[in-house]
């Protein structure tokens, strides 16, 4: 689908520069003053912009198996936490060596056939448009490493309907998602508080997405489709059942804030 001429493509990591809300959104309202600036909209990517179980399981599946790791039952719970989480509880015994070697075969693997085992979940790609259209700023906070992130939001062409994009680094001291958007909170300078109208939303499908936001003082939105579960979307300020639920949600959150 070809990309509006309006989202110019943007390094990840830098802000985009975009016309002022008043005129994204209509100009200066009647009484003369500036209409407030919308607030940023943060995605996470796995199981919010993206399905990509298939990819990530395919690959965890191939590696435990390449190991004799055993059976560890139902995978889906490894869908969303950094990788240095989730090889801990696969290694409870193992060496920090045993469990790095893990995380690096599985990202082989991932690097050569599970990114691309992906697809855009359906009305994500219309809401990026319709959000951006009404001068939302649009980010992407993810567990997944920089480089895959991009990656795979250029091969759905998403990457230009975003002002920057921020994924985990091998060199970072700390992968928890609590950091990664603490990171980009400070670097694109949106720290207002949470009962500000222009307070951020955190929209992800996995308590580690809800948790972070709480963590850093601003609204999570939980998204329905995802990988969550009931138990993890009712800690959420808000749950949109489906991606044409969240910009009314949004929306009337910050009209009544």
């Amino acid at each position: 689908m070809p990309i509006p001429a309006a989202f110019a493509p943007a390094p990840a990591g830098f802000t985009a520069i975009q016309p002022p809300v008043a005129f994204r959104t209509g100009g200066i309202c009647e009484t003369g003053c500036m209409p407030p600036a919308l607030p940023a909209l943060i995605f996470d990517l796995d199981g919010t912009l993206t399905d990509s179980k298939p990819g990530i399981l395919g690959c965890l599946r191939k590696v435990l198996d390449d190991r004799n790791l055993g059976d560890y039952g139902p995978l889906d719970r490894f869908v969303g936490p950094p990788v240095e989480e989730w090889v801990i509880e696969l290694l409870p015994n193992g060496t920090p060596e045993d469990q790095a070697a893990l995380a690096r075969d599985y990202r082989a693997c991932y690097d050569r056939e599970g990114w691309s085992n992906n697809s855009v979940f359906p009305g994500i790609r219309e809401l990026l448009i319709e959000l951006g259209r009404l001068g939302y700023p649009l980010f992407v906070c993810t567990s997944k490493q920089q480089h895959f992130a991009v990656r795979i939001l250029d091969l759905f062409e998403l990457s230009p309907l975003f002002t920057a994009i921020y994924g985990d680094r091998a060199e970072y001291a700390s992968h928890s998602k609590i950091d990664l958007l603490a990171n980009l909170l400070r670097e694109q300078a949106l720290t207002d508080g949470a009962d500000s109208p222009e307070c951020p939303w955190m929209i992800g499908d996995r308590i580690y997405d809800i948790g972070a936001a709480r963590a850093n003082s601003i609204r999570s939105l939980a998204a329905g489709w995802g990988y969550g579960t009931p138990q993890e979307y009712a800690q959420a300020d808000a749950t949109a059942q489906t991606p044409a639920n969240v910009a009314a949600l949004v929306a009337g959150t910050c009209s009544n804030a």
